[in-house]
């Protein structure tokens, strides 16, 4: 199973780390990294570490990632 890392650095990057991920990328979005991580993984089983200003959260995610970890931005109409 992949286990993969995103954390949020403050500064508006988000890094994504892990072994299916090679060197560490870098995001301005957590979808941006979501998106990339479902893609190097093609998908698969994976433990997902999310941090953000000191709240951790754990998500598995089974083959095909059916679960949403995140939402888009609502705008205001």
């Amino acid at each position: 199973m992949n286990r993969l890392s995103i954390s949020y650095d403050g500064r508006g990057s988000w890094r994504l780390d892990g072994e299916a991920v090679g060197p560490t990328r870098i995001f301005s979005a957590l979808p941006a990294a979501l998106d990339d991580a479902r893609e190097l993984t093609n998908a698969a089983e994976a433990l997902i570490e999310v941090r953000v200003d000191g709240v951790y959260a754990c998500v598995h995610q089974e083959q095909g990632w059916p679960h949403r970890i995140c939402a888009p931005l609502k705008t205001a109409a």
